[in-house]
């Protein structure tokens, strides 16, 4: 309803708008559900069940049987316990080198201490968000029109790729973010086929999620907000309803963007904190130098063996969108392409220390995937032949990837899923292309030891940045005086007069990232006079403290904060006269992990 002003009388004249006219400029359906698919519950069930228990029935055989799990994992489930276990209980334990929700996600299924030092919950985590991505890409089939059995055929060789399966099935946070740009890419497929702009907004929150979750995902969603206001650009929206859909779309993931700013700037003083010192961008300078054409070889490799249907449906997508002005497939073809070229990139800029790992590959071949739905749907009386084409492409590509995955040079712990699957023998022990160790022995037997000798709270000064995966194991993080228990600076204090507080240390053999081993280098060797070793093996040492045991007044000068330093000597500092972390530029509040590598490229099986 408007008013406006007769020019007979001063008095304003009510003039009734009807809904329709006022609508009338809005190429979008506004209070109204148009057409569309009809709601299948009992069908999405069934496939997220079928994908949950095979991808957990799955894991469980890597991750408990032939050990094939990367710390990375083991880091994260080790402070999703600690929120629940610690002494105290910390929220802070999520740190600040992970996107918070790839810890939270994990905490209410880490509850249960003996669930999570079993192990046997990491892989059934994994396979829920899977399991979730198989529903969604299974909603855009029915969306474009493509038959159950072609439908059961695309889901069946996706789900059986080999990259789909490994990540899905040992607890990699891989799925934890990608399952919700994929949710949010269906949802702007459904809007684009329906007109409703609430599809909009479900897209939006997708996003939100999916960037508390995995950082990568701000790339989709800033070529996604384009992509929306292009679109209604195109199809003749004014300018209000431009602002309004953009607005919507974009406040969810602006707003959580700012408030996880808003906690790195009140506690760490670096609002972007987030961002410069995160797993997903980290950058310590021991990344080798790559020229232009090792980056655009690398590319190609990732493409061809990682995501081959990539190098169909790309130019596909692209002709598709140019030649037969199909606007929604010439941006899903940029999509695509970003999500090409971001890992080459990542590298060009140094904005990370772990290049092209084949695990890149597996966003490509998801968004591939939904730009071959999306042909599919085009070809309207074709889309049976092209959802038949890319189920033999993905089915074709399964031993070709499977393959790859026992030579591709930069990789985590993909050599050692392939290694399991074709001899069913345990991984532990065995030696990744980077040279180092998978398994889990020496984190296990020294929990256990530690379970049946020293059950005390609070006995067992150590590292939680290098010993999480002893932690973890022992299911009671509540016996260890860690970094998280207090902040950095009474741990700091604690390191520096250990019979004060504790009775043992427990210190990593790897000194380069153990704050204690690089106080008590000998002892971490096993050869301290005075801290005898009680019990150790080739990663960890536990020596006992003396009651009398002081480190004495003056510290090496490798261990002077006012040189090149790990340890403030200052006996009075507190954690809010200085940075928080002791580790020079380090960063890392409260005993975070020192694995700079990127995104589940730190599951590569790494030693702590």
């Amino acid at each position: 309803m408007t008013t406006t002003l007769s020019p007979e009388t001063p008095s304003p004249v009510k003039v009734v708008v009807s809904n329709r006219e006022r609508l009338s400029g809005v190429v979008q359906s506004v209070g109204k559900r148009p057409a569309d698919i009809p709601r299948r519950r009992w069908e999405s069930a069934a496939i997220f069940a079928v994908f949950t228990v095979m991808y957990s029935v799955i894991g469980y055989w890597l991750v408990v049987d032939q050990h094939v799990v990367g710390f990375e994992t083991l880091d994260r489930w080790t402070r999703a316990l600690m929120i629940w276990r610690n002494e105290p209980p910390k929220l802070s334990s999520v740190g600040y080198d992970y996107p918070p929700l790839a810890v939270l996600l994990v905490a209410p299924f880490a509850w249960l201490p003996v669930l999570s030092k079993s192990l046997v919950l990491i892989p059934v985590v994994s396979a829920i968000f899977a399991a979730f991505t198989m529903v969604v890409l299974n909603t855009m089939m029915r969306r474009a029109q493509i038959v159950a059995p072609l439908r059961i055929a695309v889901l069946a060789t996706v789900g059986l790729n080999p990259l789909v399966v490994m990540y899905a099935s040992i607890g990699a946070r891989s799925f934890m973010w990608l399952a919700f740009v994929i949710a949010a890419l269906g949802a702007l497929f459904a809007w684009y086929v329906t007109a409703d702009v609430r599809f909009v907004m479900i897209a939006g929150l997708s996003y939100s999620v999916a960037a508390l979750t995995g950082y990568g995902s701000l790339l989709f969603f800033l070529v996604s907000l384009v992509m929306v206001a292009a679109i209604l650009a195109r199809l003749g929206a004014d300018g209000t309803e431009i602002e309004g859909t953009t607005v919507g779309f974009a406040a969810p993931t602006i707003y959580v963007i700012a408030l996880w700013s808003a906690f790195n700037l009140i506690l760490l003083l670096r609002p972007l904190n987030w961002l410069t010192e995160s797993s997903d961008t980290a950058a310590s300078g021991g990344l080798a130098d790559f020229s232009f054409l090792d980056v655009v070889r690398g590319t190609g490799e990732l493409v061809l063996y990682g995501a081959p249907i990539a190098i169909i449906v790309l130019p596909a997508l692209i002709f598709a969108g140019i030649a037969r002005r199909n606007g929604f497939a010439l941006w899903l073809g940029l999509i695509l392409l970003v999500s090409i070229v971001t890992p080459g990139l990542a590298v060009l800029v140094r904005l990370t220390d772990s290049p092209l790992l084949m695990n890149n590959a597996l966003p490509i071949l998801l968004v591939s995937i939904v730009g071959a739905i999306w042909l599919a749907r085009s070809a309207v009386q074709g889309a049976a032949l092209v959802a038949g084409a890319l189920a033999a492409g993905l089915l074709i590509s399964i031993p070709w990837t499977f393959s790859s995955m026992e030579t591709f040079k930069q990789q985590g712990v993909e050599r050692a899923f392939h290694d399991a699957v074709a001899t069913g023998e345990s991984q532990e022990g065995a030696v990744t292309l980077d040279g180092s160790y998978v398994g889990y022995d020496n984190e296990r037997n020294m929990a256990n030891y530690i379970l049946d000798n020293v059950p005390d709270p609070d006995s067992i000064l150590t590292d939680n940045a290098s010993t999480y995966a002893v932690i973890l194991m022992t299911g009671a993080p509540d016996i260890f005086f860690d970094r998280v228990d207090q902040s950095d600076g009474p741990w700091t204090r604690a390191a520096k007069a250990p019979a004060d507080h504790v009775d043992y240390m427990l210190l990593s053999t790897a000194t380069s990232n153990d704050l204690l081993s690089k106080l008590y280098p000998s002892a971490a060797a096993g050869e301290d006079q005075v801290l005898e070793e009680v019990y150790g093996n080739a990663r960890y040492v536990l020596v006992e403290v003396p009651g009398d045991y002081r480190y004495g007044d003056l510290l090496p000068d490798s261990l002077d904060a006012n040189g090149d330093g790990v340890l403030d000597t200052d006996e009075d500092a507190t954690p809010a006269e200085g940075d928080s972390d002791p580790v020079d530029d380090g960063a890392l509040d409260s005993g975070t992990s020192t694995d700079t590598s990127t995104d589940d490229s730190t599951d590569s099986g790494t030693t702590p």
